[in-house]
């Protein structure tokens, strides 16, 4: 090790030791582990503490030698590391030095721009924040969850943006301040953020359509919807994709730029039709009336989730043989599907009990 940094002669001769001490613990474990395990002749263990303890001081013995051959090595290297030490300590200073002279000129306004950046992202965030808690709470008295929901989600949007955008012109300002040309920086990001451009186009679509989502309220978390042939309530909404919970429990997860037509079944109202088929020769007015009877007192009961009176369409069409009368009325968007399925219930039971046979269909 004559030939080497005297530095890393130490760190070699450390590293060696270290490794020898740990060698020597896996040895000892070992011989103490085969002491054991050995038997005499009857089956029964020997009397071994004897030569545990001979294995022991031996390992301890073999521990200080090393220790001490390593302690013996450094001592020999200390006028050499003394010399090193106050060879780092003079390039330290020069360096202390050099920094000084760079902070107290060109390098005091790269410091002030980053400072002014670092407020000026803070700010912005904090304007943007400020500014959409204001909208939010202006649409809270139109109850509009889902629009808070928008708005905190467009807030966190617009907030990274501004805080990237001040950030990167900021870095630029700085390193130019601090005597560095930017030029071949502007054109390698120009080049990159083509190539980004080109590669991840439908990313980028899928990001632009997102934000129209969120711009145009198109749906919302907790909103049923229908995108194609799959229906479900929207359980996630990002910018690059929108997942959809089916009532099979089946998750279909759809990237926002492949969206091209979507059904929103929760979008202020939705309208329950109930056409009910009755034979030909059933009272067609008695039948009117106790579907409207029916309507009505389901509306009594539940009248937060009614949005307009029932109304009785009357005899919608007649075909094959059969009467088929309609009725309609609004209801709350959740209430849509539970509502229409409790009325053709009770229907079924009224016009059992009053003797007209028919059967009820799906809404449409």
């Amino acid at each position: 090790m004559n030939n080497l940094h005297p530095l890393l002669s130490l760190i070699i001769g450390g590293l060696l030791a270290v490794v020898l001490h740990l060698l020597l613990g896996r040895a000892q474990k070992s011989w103490l582990q085969k002491l054991d395990s050995v038997s005499s002749d009857d089956g029964a263990p020997p009397d071994n503490s004897l030569r545990k303890l001979y294995v022991e001081w031996g390992a301890k013995g073999l521990r200080t030698f090393i220790w001490l051959v390593f302690f013996i090595f450094a001592l020999q290297l200390i006028p050499t590391l003394q010399n090193d030490l106050r060879a780092a300590q003079d390039e330290f200073k020069k360096f202390l030095t050099r920094m000084s002279d760079w902070l107290l000129g060109s390098g005091l306004s790269a410091v002030v721009v980053m400072i002014v950046t670092i407020f000026l992202m803070r700010f912005a965030s904090a304007l943007i924040k400020t500014t959409f808690a204001v909208y939010e709470k202006r649409i809270a008295t139109q109850s509009g969850e889902h629009l808070k929901r928008r708005a905190q989600t467009l807030s966190t949007i617009f907030s990274g943006l501004a805080q990237a955008t001040i950030f990167f012109i900021g870095l630029m300002v700085a390193l130019q301040q601090g005597g560095l040309n930017i030029t071949p920086i502007l054109a390698s990001a120009g080049l990159l953020g083509l190539a980004i451009g080109f590669g991840a186009q439908s990313l980028i679509k899928d990001i632009f359509a997102g934000v129209m989502i969120l711009f145009e309220e198109q749906y919302s978390v907790g909103d049923t919807i229908k995108i194609g042939e799959v229906s479900g309530t929207v359980e996630a909404l990002t910018l690059r994709a929108t997942r959809v919970r089916g009532g099979d429990g089946a998750l279909t997860i759809f990237p926002n730029g492949n969206i091209a037509t979507v059904a929103n079944l929760s979008k202020e109202w939705m309208r329950v039709v109930l056409d009910y088929e009755l034979d030909y020769s059933a009272d067609v007015d008695l039948a009117m009336k106790i579907m409207s009877e029916v309507a009505a007192q389901l509306q009594a009961e539940r009248p937060t989730e009614f949005l307009e009176d029932p109304v009785m369409q009357g005899l919608e069409k007649v075909a094959n043989g059969n009467l088929t009368l309609r009725l309609i009325f609004k209801t709350l968007p959740s209430k849509h599907a539970e509502i229409g399925r409790e009325l053709r219930r009770r229907v079924k039971i009224a016009f059992d009990a009053a003797g007209i046979k028919g059967a009820a269909k799906p809404d449409r």
